[in-house]
């Protein structure tokens, strides 16, 4: 070998060595960074070929598995989806109370039950009556309570994909103009590699919302699709639209345009279409137009019920027939032809006041008896305890029930939705943390790391010695 192709080959494996320390030190100092990708020195020569003549050159890559950051993506998409939907559970199974709690629809409508049979022992008792007045204006604020937070779960959930829609455009536009940004300094020769870092990042952030496929493209630029395959980033990017619903009511649905879809470039997004089958877009609008109607809608079903329970000469000889009595609506005497929305309508009969005990004796002998009758006179009562545990339909297709077995069948069912989506979230969970592990894997690895910087380190001694004994060799010559 000639001196010159020595101090050639020195110099090329001196800078091989100290771009390679500088990757080394670059990879550690972001191993715990999201989105970072390993940078790899990848030298294009072997000391054979060194050895005859060659030139070392060296390559950084980006060393990142696109199918593996795919799959972590999906099921990080699935994780949101159903972290969201258990949330908006739980708070609809808080706003109907767990069963034997404090609060709770069926320690409530047991307490009533139990002042009512009390009162029809002791008719001429103001106090037991009054318990029984206490009690049903007690039942009466928590429908209107839980009525208003079934509400207000949707229209969190609505704000939330108002939010989802304003953050998910704006990172769409992020991937475009990085995309741009990557593809010239690709393309000029530059290093990419902290701009498609920060682009991952975007990419996973999107991921959150809805499920999306990342396609590499030339020049180091991406295409981001759909799960229906409809390009969402590319040179330019896809446009979501969403209009904000303030007040939202129960009879507020998306079939009745009283709230708004999303629109994915004009184009409406039904429950359920593919572009939204997991992330918290899909799940927020599940949420709003799915879970807390059906929701609403047993609530309602329940309310009327009891309002029903205790209407007519039925529950209160008094009363004519489909007339409201002690459980009645605002501005109504007798029941709509809907249900939906009479949990928040409902009012104990202004008749019977329990704050000051006025007109209590109306319920021992009829809310619209002309004078009090006989004081030891239970058959009121009795007719009320009948009316509320004999066996009746919510509607069709549900089994005969007294109301406490149909609330705690309904309360029962939305537990086994929350329980469901308990299940869901673990599963998603799993399958998101084994993909996160694996993909961690083929991260930053400290300890191969310092192996290959102590690999440097020798191999820049090495270069430094050669370049050293040319040193020497070309002092002697000259001293010739």
């Amino acid at each position: 070998m000639s001196i010159g192709v020595a101090t050639n080959t020195a110099l090329s494996g001196l800078r091989f060595t100290s771009l390679g320390t500088k990757l080394v030190a670059e990879n550690i100092a972001n191993a715990e960074v999201a989105g970072y990708g390993p940078r790899q020195l990848l030298a294009s020569g072997t000391i054979s070929a060194l050895r005859s003549g060659a030139t070392l050159s060296s390559n950084v890559v980006r060393d990142v598995d696109p199918v593996l950051l795919n799959d972590t993506r999906s099921a990080d998409s699935g994780r949101q989806d159903a972290q969201t939907r258990l949330s908006a559970l739980s708070k609809l199974e808080n706003a109907f109370g767990i069963p034997g709690e404090f609060g709770a629809f069926n320690t409530l409508l047991t307490s009533f039950e139990t002042s009512l049979r009390q009162a029809a022992t002791t008719p001429d008792s103001n106090a037991a009556l009054q318990a029984v007045a206490q009690n049903a204006s007690r039942l009466v604020s928590k429908f209107n309570t839980t009525g208003d937070q079934i509400q207000a779960t949707r229209q969190q959930a609505d704000t939330a994909i108002s939010n989802d829609v304003q953050d998910l455009n704006a990172f769409l536009g992020q991937v475009t103009s990085l995309n741009r940004d990557i593809q010239r300094q690709t393309l000029l020769g530059g290093d990419p590699f902290a701009l498609m870092d920060q682009r991952e990042q975007v990419v996973s952030e999107i991921a959150k919302f809805l499920p999306v496929t990342e396609i590499p493209r030339e020049d180091n630029r991406i295409m981001l699709l759909s799960a229906r395959g409809e390009i969402l980033a590319d040179s330019d990017h896809a446009e979501f639209t969403f209009t904000k619903t303030p007040g939202i009511a129960a009879n507020d649905t998306l079939t009745a345009g009283a709230v708004s879809a999303v629109y994915l470039d004009g184009r409406a997004l039904g429950p359920q279409d593919q572009t939204l089958q997991t992330g918290t877009l899909g799940a927020n609008l599940a949420v709003r137009d799915t879970l807390a109607p059906e929701a609403q809608a047993d609530l309602d079903l329940l309310a009327q019920d009891l309002m029903d329970r205790f209407a007519g000469p039925t529950a209160d000889a008094s009363l004519p027939p489909g007339e409201l009595g002690l459980f009645t609506l605002d501005g109504a005497s007798t029941l709509p032809a809907g249900p939906t929305g009479l949990s928040s309508q409902m009012r104990l009969s202004s008749l019977v006041d329990p704050a000051t005990g006025d007109g209590l004796w109306r319920l021992r002998s009829g809310l619209n008896a002309a004078i009090p009758g006989p004081m030891t006179d239970p058959a009121t009562l009795e007719s009320m305890i009948t009316a509320l545990t004999s066996p009746r339909e919510l509607g069709p297709g549900f089994p005969r029930l007294s109301l406490s077995d149909s609330m705690a069948e309904r309360v029962s069912s939305l537990a086994a939705k929350r329980l469901g989506a308990e299940t869901d979230l673990a599963s998603a969970q799993a399958s998101f943390t084994a993909k996160q592990q694996t993909l961690a894997a083929r991260g930053v690895d400290t300890d191969a790391e310092m192996q290959d910087l102590l690999r440097l380190e020798r191999a820049y001694a090495a270069n430094a010695r050669v370049l050293s004994t040319v040193d020497e060799m070309m002092r002697n010559l000259l001293e010739i």
